[in-house]
């Protein structure tokens, strides 16, 4: 038996916080990656929205959208020093 790879809207986020760069993901999980994007291409400016206001003031930049596995995520994290 295989498990489910599930996908999960992602954005790569500066902030002034420390460290100040970091791959955030929302809980909704996806099926595969396509629909996935679909939906991201469908709802970015509100997605923009949610994250700015959560954020606040810290925000720098979203510098992209992207959907991938929490394993995914976790590994760029990772990479980048969290």
């Amino acid at each position: 038996m295989t498990s489910a790879i599930t996908y999960f809207i992602t954005a790569f986020v500066i902030t002034t916080n420390t460290p100040n760069s970091g791959w955030i993901q929302y809980t909704q999980a996806f099926d595969d990656r396509k629909a996935c994007r679909h939906i991201v291409k469908q709802t970015k400016d509100s997605l923009t929205l949610e994250i700015a206001k959560h954020f606040g003031k810290k925000l720098v930049s979203i510098e992209t959208f992207d959907c991938m596995t929490r394993e995914e995520a976790m590994r760029r994290n990772t990479k980048i020093g969290h």
